[in-house]
Order: structure tokens, then sequence, then C-alpha cells
């Protein structure tokens, strides 16, 4: 029995309050072992996979006290550690955070079983890009062996983390995913241990656009008594999907509380202009923004920007109309489309291919092929995340939210009385706010 979570994003707060109550792990492993223990089921082992994007060290205003080159996508090296390393302590001892991990320690020690041999895992960790940096150094990597419960059997802290898992007893591949987003992934398609380390364009706007929004909106708010709704509101915004969506929840906010028009454009214009001055942003625009490509990665974010520095409430109704006209622009599903690609470098036997990432549940049938004793049956499967999400309403210009928890669980032939591996997913919404 193998297990799949991803996109937990657990952060260290400053940048809202995101993090996930433990209650939801207590539910999760209660679930996880009432299936294991059904007298229907032939249970061999109980694994864990986190699938990337555990601990998010980019939604934080932590990196806001550095100089830039002290940032995820710097040149400090020693200092991006040192740096790193605090706001990993932020993220973990954070009080509902440090419960939670607790919950999910001995979870695992539960389930994983006594009598199964010490080299054998009971939890496998791949980080995402938001845990990119979790990778990058071995101090860094003990920490999240330490967090989670893993012991040098299962995972040597010198070692790097691997970025792929692959079990044909389970016919399971799996991948965070960001390989196949240009804003997510710098690296080649090599996909070497360099790749990886790559910072991409996604981690400044994470940092200095999605969480510096509403810093500097705090900023310029000063004592307003409406100031703790309207920042929560800003902090929502990673939570809106897919990105065309951001500006109509910049909109449906501004027409919230029409009162704040100057403030709300002139902190809109100060991060902008300061994500457009930093160099590596600079940097990345000369090496992408191709002219042989006039829809091109850097096409996208420019297109982007552009939207926002036209954030303005006299033009609310035509920004509106550009952003409804651009959401196609914005809207495709890379992953969908690599992982019928992945079966063609991967083992015979693997059936389903994993990824993590968007945030969008999903199973998706790729072929099926004639064997015996039944086809050969290929399937794409997202775990989705376990996140709070805002929804556009279908009947107005609102938006309306509900936390999601998915999780996938593969058998291996005979665990659930088939001659071959198969799998279930669970997804719940919960409201809440």
């Amino acid at each position: 029995m193998l297990v799949f979570i991803s996109d937990l994003h657990f952060v260290d707060g400053s940048a809202g309050e995101h993090n996930l109550s433990h209650r939801a792990f207590e539910y999760f492993f209660e679930d996880v072992s009432a299936i294991a223990a059904k007298s229907s089921n032939e249970i061999k082992e109980i694994k864990f996979v986190l699938l990337g994007d555990i601990f998010d060290l980019l939604r934080t205003e932590g990196w806001f006290g550095y100089p830039a080159d002290e940032r995820p996508w710097g040149t400090d090296e020693q200092a991006i550690e040192v740096h790193a390393l605090t706001l990993f302590d932020a993220i973990t001892d954070h009080p509902e955070n440090r419960r939670t991990f607790k919950i999910f320690r001995q979870g695992v020690a539960d389930l994983r079983g006594n009598g199964r041999p010490d080299s054998d895992p009971g939890l496998i960790y791949l980080p995402g890009n938001h845990d990119r940096l979790c990778n990058r150094y071995s101090s860094l990597r003990q920490k999240v062996c330490d967090c989670l419960g893993i012991p040098p059997a299962w995972h040597d802290p010198a070692d790097l983390f691997p970025h792929t898992y692959e079990d044909p007893a389970y016919g399971v591949f799996a991948r965070h995913g960001h390989e196949y987003d240009k804003f997510n992934y710098e690296g080649g398609t090599g996909y070497t241990p360099g790749d990886y380390q790559l910072a991409p364009i996604g981690d400044p706007i994470t940092t200095e656009l999605v969480a510096r929004l509403p810093y500097t909106l705090a900023r310029r708010l000063g004592n307003a008594p409406e100031k703790p709704t309207i920042i929560r509101n800003f902090q929502e915004i990673e939570n809106v999907r897919p990105l065309s969506a951001v500006i109509e929840w910049l909109l449906y906010q501004v027409r919230q509380d029409r009162w704040l028009k100057e403030i709300i454009e002139d902190s809109v214009q100060e991060v902008i202009d300061y994500f457009d001055s930093l160099d590596f942003v600079k940097n990345w625009f000369d090496r992408h923004d191709k002219w042989t490509d006039w829809r091109d990665e850097a096409d996208k974010i420019q297109a982007f920007l552009f939207l926002l520095r036209h954030f303005k409430l006299d033009r609310t109704e035509t920004l509106w109309d550009l952003a409804m006209k651009a959401k196609d622009y914005f809207v495709k599903d890379d992953l969908l489309a690599a992982a019928p690609q992945e079966y063609l470098h991967l083992d015979s036997r693997v059936r389903y291919v994993v990824y993590g990432h968007t945030h969008d549940p999903l199973v998706s049938p790729v072929r099926s092929f004639p064997a015996a004793p039944a086809p050969l049956e290929q399937v794409y499967l997202n775990t989705g995340t376990w996140r709070g999400r805002y929804h556009k309403a279908t009947q107005d210009d609102s938006f309306i939210a509900w936390k999601n928890m998915t999780y996938v669980i593969f058998y291996q032939a005979g665990e659930r009385g088939t001659p071959f591996p198969v799998f279930e997913t669970w997804t719940g919404a919960l409201k809440t706010v």
C-alpha cells in the first residue's frame, strides 16, 4: 500500500496564516488506518510519499530583511543557506505545524508496522519548487529528515533527495511535476541535480509579487480599522488559480473597498517597479524573451505585469474585459500534456504516472494495450493540494472559498484481490471560511 500526498505548503505565517490544521492529519491517518484494516484487503506494507512543496520557503516576508543577493535566486550561497535555515525553523516552530509534524511522525511509525527491515523506508520525500532549497544544502536536508522522522537508514542527509520515485510493484512512477512548468523549473531535460537547483522565475514571483504586495499594502494602510481584513484578502492571492484569475481577484477587492483606490494602486505600482528592478528578473527576461515566439513564457509574464501596471479604478471595466480575454492565453495544463510522454522511458510494468504541483486533483486515462490477464491501462493522476482555494463564482464576479484535501493510494497485486496494481483516490472539500 503506497500513499501519496503533496502540496501541503507549510509556511511560517508571516505572509498569512495558511497552515493546515493538525486535525486534518488526524483524519487522514484514521482514514488510511481504516482502509488498511479492511478484512477484504491483504496489505503487505504501508509507505508514504510526500510529492513536493511540503515546506514553503518562498511564501514568507522573512526574505525581505536580507539583500537581494541573499534571497533564493541570489548568488551569496553561504548567506542564503543561513537564512533558509532560519526560515525553515520558523516553519517547523509554528505552533500548529509543530503539532502537525508530531502527529505525522507518529502516524507513519504506527502504520509502517513492526518487523520490517530498518532500511525499508516508511516515508519518501521528494522536493518540489517551493522547497527547492531543502535539497540544496545538507544542513537543510538534515532538518527535513529530523522534522519528518526520516532516519539515516531511510535517507542519508549527506545525499540529495530524489526528484522521482518509481516502484514497478505498484505500477507507479511519480515526480512533483514542476519540471513541465516553465515558470517554476529552469533546468534542462536532462534533469540533473544542477538543473533542479537553478532558480526559476517562479521564486521571485511568489516572494516579490505575491508575498510583497500585502506587505507593502500593510505599510501604506497604517492604522486603518479595515486593515486586518484587507491584508488577509490580499494574502490569499496565491490561492486563486489560474493566473488570469488573480487580476479578477484584485479587481474584486477594489470593488469591495473603493475608498482604497489610491493606496491599492500605489502599492501595486511600487511592487511591480521593485520586481522589474531586480537583476535576476532582468536577466531572466533577457534569456527567455524570444523574438521568434510571441507567446513564450516571458511574454506571458509581461502580459500579466501589463495588466497589473494598468490596475486603475477608472479603467476597471476595460481591464476586466482584458483579463477575461486573456484567460485562455494563461491557462494550459502542461503536466497533463507531458504525462503520456513519460511512459516512453519507463519500465513496461508502470501503469500510473503521478504528479502534484497544479493543486488540481485529476485522474486522466492515457492509453490501453491488450494484455493478459487484463488490459495494460495507463493513467495519469494528480495529487492536488491540501490548501484552501478561492473559486470564481459562475453567476457574478465574487469568489467563494473552501479547503481541499486529496490523497492517492496504490496497491500491489493481491493487496486488493487483483492480479495487477490498482489505485483509489480520495478528494474532500471542507467549507469553514
